[in-house]
């Protein structure tokens, strides 16, 4: 009983996040990292190794002219002390989200709102709440690893090996975004 509760929940989750997706409007735009005011990384907390690899790409993103910040999710009842205690970003677990999964608090919500100039999605699993966020963010330019899934809502797919490391898909990640270049009108 309870899988089948599940599937109706993944389903439904799946439903809302398209509907939302064929509506959504955003300003898309190639922006090469060196010319981002903002950048935003989504990603799944697995453990305290990966957020603190996280928490210093973010302190060697952060320039005096680019904001850089992270939004990680937690997929527990709580919040580790490790989160809490370094103040480097937003953290939300489990009792932040709705019924069918969804990121359901008001920062969140207000957070997908927002126009970031680069959205980086280090999640290397499929995860419904980080491609939630990331798919229905309005970034211009909004950048994961690649799925067939992913097509709708990233405008950059890296392609990794199943066994690639976190470090080999943020080496990747950031050698495209100082590689690639916006077209000159």
């Amino acid at each position: 009983m309870t899988s089948k509760l599940s599937n109706i929940k993944s389903s439904i989750g799946r439903y809302v996040f398209e509907r939302k997706l064929n509506h959504l409007t955003r300003n898309k735009r190639l922006i090469n990292l060196n010319d981002a005011k903002s950048v935003v990384i989504v990603y799944n907390v697995i453990n305290q190794d990966l957020f603190t690899q996280i928490k210093l790409l973010v302190k060697e993103l952060t320039t005096r002219n680019r904001q850089v910040m992270a939004l990680g999710f937690v997929n527990r009842n709580s919040i580790p002390n490790y989160c809490v205690a370094a103040n480097s970003g937003y953290y939300f677990d489990l009792k932040d989200l709705n019924w069918f999964g969804a990121p359901k608090n008001d920062y969140i919500k207000e957070f997908i709102k927002k126009e970031f100039d680069i959205l980086i999605d280090l999640t290397l699993e499929d995860n419904f709440v980080t491609q939630f966020i990331a798919g229905l963010s309005r970034s211009k330019f909004k950048v994961g690893r690649y799925s067939p899934n992913h097509e709708q809502y990233y405008d950059l797919m890296i392609d990794i090996k199943k066994n690639s490391t976190i470090e080999e898909f943020i080496e990747n990640v950031i050698h495209y975004l100082l590689v690639l270049k916006p077209r000159q009108a």
